[in-house]
């Protein structure tokens, strides 16, 4: 389930966010809800610089990453997975890190 893609379960915010990505690892995937960041379309997004919130790909179009939106939502709301990032896993790795350790 790591780093793969789900509409977005939060009706109301599926608009601007259409998606989310799974950040959890598997193997910490115990409880009933599991950790996502949202993507949004890149052309909303504008210029963005820094590793922070990477750029990738879903069904042909360009979203990036907002590392600073994680939240988690109830796993039973991933219903059916749309895409998957593990070609991006780097780049998200790399976010992540900055995000919380800086580097």
């Amino acid at each position: 389930m790591q780093l793969e893609v789900f509409a977005n379960p939060l009706v109301r915010a599926r608009r601007v966010y259409p998606y989310v990505v799974v950040l959890q690892a598997d193997i910490a995937a115990t409880g009933r809800d599991r950790v996502v960041a949202f993507l949004m379309a890149k052309k909303l997004v504008g210029a963005i610089s820094g590793k922070l919130m990477p750029s990738v790909e879903v069904r042909g179009q360009e979203f990036v990453l907002l590392m600073p939106s994680i939240t988690n939502v109830p796993a039973e709301e991933l219903r059916h997975a749309v895409g998957d990032l593990t070609a991006y896993r780097s780049k998200i790795v790399d976010a992540i890190d900055w995000m919380f350790l800086g580097i």
